[in-house]
């Protein structure tokens, strides 16, 4: 049987702690989301920078971390409702942000909200507050969206379950009687019909 196993970015350790492990926003991932979170975290590139007289790694792009939705779901072998979802519960529990949607081929962008201040680490709310309304949505482009539903249902009489045109709905396999004029009307065509041939 070929397994195919997740690719993520070349990294060489992701440290998670006690904290993060035991929260509810943690705990309420699951494995494809998680490697969702995983695969963003491999894409941040670290730099060295010294503070207060001590050497400490740094994220420099986080913020900006640009992934394809494609590349990714190639990456880790998911299906492209599985990423959208995950990307979605990541959002929604505090552990991402957008800070750019992207559209017409402009990919998002993210910030890991995990080792950054205090004050960023929204998924230690996550049980009393949610983030959903940040998750993207796909824009209102629909063919016809405007214009759908105008012509037939203001026709409709939903009392005697009549429509517009006058075919009953519930006789449809009935026999009905012709007037005359219905008569007279198929009489014409048939002629016309018969007058092609």
């Amino acid at each position: 049987m070929d397994i195919k196993t997740p690719q993520y970015c070349n990294f060489s350790f992701i440290s998670l702690n006690k904290t993060l492990l035991e929260s509810y926003a943690w705990n309420s991932l699951t494995i494809k989301q998680i490697q969702v979170f995983i695969y963003l975290s491999s894409c941040l590139v670290w730099n060295q920078e010294k503070v207060a007289g001590k050497k400490r790694w740094v994220a420099v792009n986080n913020g900006d971390i640009e992934v394809s939705t494609v590349k990714m779901r190639d990456k880790l072998n998911i299906s492209k409702q599985t990423c959208s979802k995950a990307i979605h519960k990541l959002i929604k529990v505090g552990l991402i942000r957008l800070t750019r949607e992207g559209h017409n081929k402009i990919c998002h962008m993210y910030k890991i909200l995990y080792e950054v201040p205090q004050r960023e680490q929204r998924w230690k709310q996550y049980p009393e507050r949610n983030w959903k309304h940040e998750c993207p949505t796909a824009p209102d482009s629909f063919v016809g969206k405007d214009t759908r539903f105008k012509s037939h249902p203001n026709k409709l009489d939903p009392k005697s379950n009549i429509q517009s045109n006058g075919v009953a709905l519930n006789s449809v396999n009935s026999k009905e009687e012709l007037t005359q004029k219905d008569s007279i009307d198929d009489d014409e065509q048939s002629n016309r019909v018969g007058s092609i041939i």
